[in-house]
């Protein structure tokens, strides 16, 4: 897959910005879709010491897993999957 454009990630990003996390993992889930975004874009750069020490496992995994997704290197979309944690 090529890389996303401009376009579809700022289509991406407000799709994050409109979703609302409710219930217990609530803060979790905020945090999470906050590392989304800066990931997509471009915030986070997952070679630097940095990425190993300012986020734990699981928000190294999403960072990834969004820049992978901007990258062309995966199809599920950022934005999907939150499920129930999310109105």
């Amino acid at each position: 897959m090529p890389k996303k454009t401009e376009h579809e990630i700022a289509t991406e990003v407000a799709a994050l910005r409109k979703l609302k996390p409710r219930g217990l993992w609530r803060a979790k889930t905020e945090r999470s879709i906050e590392i989304q975004i800066e990931a997509l874009q471009g915030e986070i750069d997952e070679t630097s010491d940095e990425f190993a020490i300012e986020l734990n496992e699981e928000q190294q995994d999403i960072a990834t897993q969004a820049i992978n997704w901007r990258d062309g290197i995966g199809n599920d979309q950022p934005s999907t999957g939150w499920g129930e944690l999310v109105e």
